[in-house]
């Protein structure tokens, strides 16, 4: 239990440095937070006044929990910084499950290493380090399986019932925190049935009938809600993003980014993460013909979670988030592939050793280098216009995360186009070069560049996440004549509201 305690140690160290500068605000953080928000205050979480379901409200329910024993509230933005120290104490305890699941499939060496690539590994710190649902969901998906592999190839005990009904509704915290989890959870529990005999056929109900409980609960709340219309819509953009047949966000609604630019741009900081990624599906594909029952189920959950993450990655919304379970899986069943390779390949033996002490260096490395960077632009840019500017600068916003991070504010608003900026009589503007130079924003890419040719700099911020984080000041005089001259630089298409 000692290597456990110090996995967890590690973990938290790792977490807890840097939390909230390590990684530039997303999105989704602003947008969970105030759900949060939303559920800590009695009410209903919604958008724009219309209630929210793309998601269910697990995570947001769990935060603003949180919220409600410590006291917690101010801006979005604010929240969804303190609120990260969440997420910081979920992933150390991934860190401890997933070692738990491969000490029981392999031993504690091989455990131990696995622990420390998910301790240290870059693209899992990144998640971890920000206001997202996916380390919740992960702890769910990981522990469900851990309780499974209690159950497969077990005799009948008097306390296996309700081993199998706590299995369910892990996984059915799982599913009710994301609903997608369901693939990597009740999917990989069913082939089981089939493949192999790998899973008791009656386990496998069982285990499945818990796991629907929580989400027909949220489902039952719905419908006495009379919201059950507006549910079907929303959830039916959410399956057609994530088959791809919508695309609203990731790298493959954006054109001109492919997946090589993606990976090259990349790859300095989450290599690791990268190969891991690529290993769910192959090492998955070997457990699963594993003589042993419990190796097998673990396969099964890994082969499955890595295609839904390659389908997403070619097809579907390609959101980066959609990889969180996929690592997982990973590393609980890597460990398992390599020791049935040296099984039938002695001779590989000292090959795994080295390819395995490397990438617990790399991982390591990278690690170390990711939680020691500085990547707070937008808050630094925050704080500086809240110090430097007069309160009634008019400042113009231009990305999408700049507006739901940064209003309301009484003279701060959206204005990504020059037209936009001149009637609305903007004395400055924000920008996040990266976010706009690859149509992530409201505003254009040109705008950026007339912006560096027309206005000045007087704050700049660098970091990995959003590149350059500018604050312009407009010359009014340039601003009027190029607009005068027909020069608008409207906003993308779809972007501005």
């Amino acid at each position: 239990m000692w290597v456990a305690v110090l996995l967890g140690l590690l973990a938290l160290e790792f977490r807890a440095s840097g939390v909230q500068r390590a990684n530039d605000v997303f999105i989704d953080e602003v947008t969970y937070a105030d759900l949060a928000g939303q559920i800590a205050d009695g009410h209903m979480p919604s958008i724009l006044g219309k209630p929210f379901f793309l998601h269910p409200p697990g995570s947001y329910a769990l935060n603003a929990l949180v919220m409600r024993l410590c006291g917690l509230e101010g801006h979005p933005l604010d929240l969804a910084l303190q609120l990260r120290w969440v997420n910081t104490v979920l992933g150390t305890v991934t860190v401890v499950v997933c070692f738990l699941v491969v000490r029981r499939l392999v031993g504690t060496g091989p455990a131990a290493l696995a622990g420390i690539v998910l301790a240290s590994d870059p693209f899992v710190l990144r998640m971890d380090g920000r206001l997202m649902m996916e380390p919740p969901a992960g702890l769910a998906v990981l522990s469900g399986w851990l309780l499974v592999l209690l159950l497969v190839n077990r005799k009948w005990r008097a306390a296996r019932l309700w081993l199998e009904i706590c299995a369910g509704l892990v996984f059915g915290l799982a599913i009710v925190t994301k609903d997608m989890t369901v693939v990597f959870t009740v999917v990989p529990l069913l082939l089981g049935v089939f493949w192999r005999n790998t899973v008791p056929p009656l386990t496998a109900m069982r285990v499945i009938a818990a796991a629907m409980v929580p989400y027909a609960i949220y489902l039952g709340w719905i419908t006495a809600s009379g919201l059950l219309p507006q549910f079907v819509d929303q959830k039916s953009v959410g399956v057609l993003r994530m088959a791809g047949a919508v695309q609203m966000s990731g790298f493959n609604s954006v054109p001109g980014v492919t997946l090589t630019d993606r990976l090259m741009d990349m790859v300095g900081r989450f290599g690791t993460s990268y190969v891991l990624l690529g290993l769910s599906i192959v090492a998955g594909a070997i457990a699963a013909f594993s003589p042993l029952a419990e190796r097998r189920v673990i396969g099964l959950f890994s082969l499955l979670t890595g295609l839904v993450g390659i389908y997403s990655v070619f097809f579907g919304a390609a959101e980066e988030q959609f990889g969180y379970c996929v690592v997982l899986a990973a590393l609980a069943s890597t460990p398992v592939a390599v020791m049935m390779v040296v099984d039938w390949l002695p001779r590989l033996r000292w090959t795994a050793v080295t390819a395995s002490t490397l990438m617990v260096v790399l991982s390591l490395a990278l690690g170390i280098q990711a939680r020691s960077v500085v990547d707070d632009g937008l808050v630094r840019a925050r704080d500086w216009m809240n110090t430097e500017l007069p309160v009634s600068s008019k400042v113009g916003l231009t990305s999408v995360t700049g507006e739901f991070a940064l209003l309301p504010h009484e003279s701060w608003e959206v204005l990504p186009s020059l037209q936009s900026l001149r009637d609305g009589g903007a004395q400055y503007v924000l920008t996040q070069g990266r976010q706009l130079g690859e149509g992530y924003g409201f505003a254009a890419p040109e705008l950026l560049d007339w912006l560096k040719n027309n206005a000045r700099p007087v704050f700049t911020f660098t970091g990995p996440t959003s590149g350059d984080t500018v604050v312009w000041q407009l010359d009014r005089t340039k601003l009027d004549a190029a607009v005068a001259g027909g020069l608008i630089l409207p906003p993308i298409s779809g972007g501005y509201r």
